[in-house]
């Protein structure tokens, strides 16, 4: 990395106030460990991409979980008795509900800060683990189920889910979805059901949607190289399904580029990334 290079860096990280997060420290001497690795194209992509990045972080949680439930439509709030929770999984990766859940029960607890909700029944009761036992919801009039998840990527997973919710016969206008951050495909998908859906961050792609023609081929196949040099998993390329996604929560989504937190090697000894999933 140059002299020019670690002063963009360093500046990205001002501009960001990333350092009020109590993990700084470790981003930043991981990012910087990572960049050392890389070429002076390569640095100049990521810092590019880092210029775009969203890190939320466990402490910013409480803020975006209490606005985004604050946006609910008012004359939803006025009329509800009652709000079910489910996570946004697949039908066919129920194992992966343990996690889902881990997002509901503080989301659950925060809430119930909010005393505009203090009417509805919204307690840990209400929280439905499993899809045998949300295919015999029956919602009253004033009922609704909440749909959360922290980041919708391509959209892919929600699909599934709310098509399994469909032949369970759930009414649609009775669905709400909840999630920290959207990326804009899979926006389009949930708009194209029709649900009301609340969120704190709408994410576009980091390559696709700033960079045109040949300057977006370019650094494609820049970041390509990137990869095979770090012997990243080439299912993960680009992120997930190409999602090219700049964001990172608790748990880093595997959508976003691969190098922001994927593991890789340096000198036989495996280094974490500075956003790591797990």
């Amino acid at each position: 990395m140059t002299p020019q290079q670690l002063i963009r860096f360093q500046k990205i990280i001002d501009v960001k106030e990333w350092r009020e997060n109590p993990l700084h420290e470790s981003v930043e001497k991981k990012l910087f460990n990572l960049m050392n690795k890389l070429n002076e194209n390569e640095v100049n992509l990521v810092l590019e991409l880092l210029n775009n990045f969203t890190w939320i972080g466990n402490n910013q949680y409480d803020k975006k979980i209490l606005d985004i439930f604050r946006k609910i439509d008012s004359s939803i709030i006025s009329s509800a008795t009652k709000f079910y929770f489910f996570p946004v999984v697949k039908p066919w990766d129920s194992y992966k509900l343990k996690s889902g859940l881990s997002l509901i029960y503080p989301v659950v607890g925060i809430i119930n800060y909010i005393e505009e909700l203090d009417h509805i029944e919204k307690g840990s009761n209400c929280i439905i683990t499993n899809y045998k036992t949300l295919s015999k919801l029956k919602l009253k009039d004033t009922e609704y189920l909440i749909l959360v998840d922290d980041f919708i990527g391509s959209g892919k997973t929600f699909k599934s889910c709310i098509e399994q919710i469909e032949s369970y016969s759930i009414p649609l206008e009775k669905i709400i979805l909840i999630s920290i951050a959207i990326q804009n495909e899979g926006l389009e998908i949930i708009t194209n059901k029709k649900i009301k859906t609340y969120y704190s961050h709408i994410e576009r792609k980091g390559i696709t949607d700033f960079y045109y023609a040949d300057e977006q081929t370019k650094r494609k196949s820049l970041m390509k190289l990137i990869e095979r040099k770090l012997k990243f998993n080439s299912k993960f390329s680009l992120g997930y399904e190409e999602s090219e996604a700049l964001l990172s929560l608790i748990k880093t989504p595997n959508n976003t580029f691969p190098i922001f937190w994927h593991e890789y090697y340096d000198h036989n000894l495996v280094k974490k990334a500075p956003f790591p999933r797990y």
